[in-house]
């Protein structure tokens, strides 16, 4: 299973629930909410709105950053179609690192000087989603619940 796509699973069982409100997640590491697109998915640490945007194209998703309130769209950390995406969280962290200069590219244009953001701020934020994403993948539910009357 691809490291970045995994939650993609969850979002789609519905075992999170995150429309139409910003909704915790593990105790508010980060939030996730779909948009009004009901194809669009973020998931974003907490008072940074920096992340990730899944955009769900039926059996596919496309992953692009969200970047300070922003999808960057013109970036794409996973295609759902690509067969040399990131699966691994090393390969995931190789990409990011490689599209931070497309990314410092994109922040000196003008449709994007109103961010005010910068590379290294990028990256640091993307190795936080990375451990959420980390620590996300790897839980496992023990047992169901039972309620004890």
């Amino acid at each position: 299973m691809n490291f970045v796509e995994h939650i993609v699973d969850h979002l789609r069982s519905g075992q999170i629930k995150n429309y139409p409100q910003p909704i915790a997640l593990n105790l508010g590491l980060v939030y996730t909410v779909k948009l009004e697109d009901r194809k669009t998915n973020l998931i974003w640490l907490p008072f940074e709105f920096t992340g990730l945007a899944y955009i769900d194209m039926g059996q596919l998703v496309n992953v692009h950053p969200y970047y300070r309130g922003v999808i960057i769209e013109e970036i794409e950390l996973s295609r759902g179609t690509d067969l040399h995406k990131p699966q691994t969280e090393e390969a995931f962290i190789k990409a990011i690192f490689v599209k931070s200069w497309e990314m410092h590219k994109l922040l000196q244009q003008e449709k994007y000087a109103s961010l005010q953001g910068n590379a290294p701020d990028f990256l640091t934020k993307m190795l936080y989603i990375t451990d959420w994403l980390r620590y996300y993948n790897s839980v496992v539910t023990v047992g169901a619940g039972k309620k004890i009357g």
